[in-house]
């Protein structure tokens, strides 16, 4: 069983180029501080079929948590509930706190001037449709209701969390709602990492290949800087402890020029 986090990107726009997929790039910087580190990154696209099969993937595997990104909105090519509805066999309901929460919000920007009418429209009301046993969580910035689902488990509790695509929306929505409740406790790994100037980087195979050997908890990775001649040597690993003596082994027996 794979631990750790899946992060399913939904949107046609992603596979197209149109947009960049920034929020997968930022829930793994975030997700690298939790228990919970990304282990798998997928995009699909606005399908229902594409969604159901990459889920269906992602809750076999036993990830811990399943994030699944964009497509909560209130056109007919936002599908993502729906999609994941169907593959978990769950009803869609008109969760009427749901709704109560957007008619609030839409009363606010009638009042602001921002929208011509604060009645909801048969979009909001899709925005509403919520499979059963979800958490539905608070979207303090817009009106895409993010939720929380349980997934099988025999052991530690699994979520399913599903967040609206608008990066400013899934970004609080995970400081605010997702880090606190639902991936709290000691980060997985910590990292180190060393750089090194003028230096090639094939001259760094021997010397990644004996702490490979040395240090199997560690992982290591080379990773060129090209526009600055430079190369960056970092580590990850499970203990910090361990993660200390394989750096000092790699200051020992790596090239000179270390700036």
């Amino acid at each position: 069983m794979e631990r750790g986090t899946w992060i399913v990107a939904v949107g046609d726009e992603l596979l197209s180029g149109h947009t960049a997929d920034s929020n997968s790039h930022w829930l793994a910087q975030r997700l690298r501080q939790t228990p919970y580190p990304v282990r798998r990154m997928v995009v699909v696209g606005d399908s229902d079929a594409e969604i159901a099969e990459v889920m269906g993937s992602a809750v076999a595997s036993g990830a811990d948590r399943v994030f699944c990104c964009g497509g909560l909105g209130p056109t007919p090519d936002d599908r993502t509930v729906a999609a994941l509805a169907a593959a978990l066999g769950l009803p869609l309901r008109e969760d009427a706190a749901t709704l109560r929460r957007i008619s609030q919000r839409l009363a606010r920007l009638h009042q602001e001037g921002r929208i011509a009418s604060a009645e909801p429209n048969s979009g909001h009301r899709k925005m509403a449709l919520i499979p059963a046993g979800s958490l539905v969580l608070v979207n303090s910035v817009g009106l895409a209701p993010p939720l929380a689902l349980p997934l099988p488990t025999t052991g530690e509790p699994r979520w399913l969390l599903v967040l609206p695509g608008v990066p400013a929306e899934l970004l609080t929505i995970v400081e605010e709602e997702i880090v606190p409740v639902f991936c709290q406790g000691a980060r997985a790994a910590v990292y180190a990492e060393e750089r090194y100037s003028g230096v090639p980087e094939s001259q760094f195979y021997p010397v990644l290949l004996r702490l490979a050997e040395e240090y199997p908890q560690v992982r290591f990775g080379s990773y060129p800087q090209a526009q600055l001649g430079d190369v960056i040597i970092r580590a990850c690993a499970a203990d910090g402890t361990v993660l200390e003596r394989a750096m000092g082994a790699l200051r020992e027996q790596s090239p000179p020029s270390r700036s």
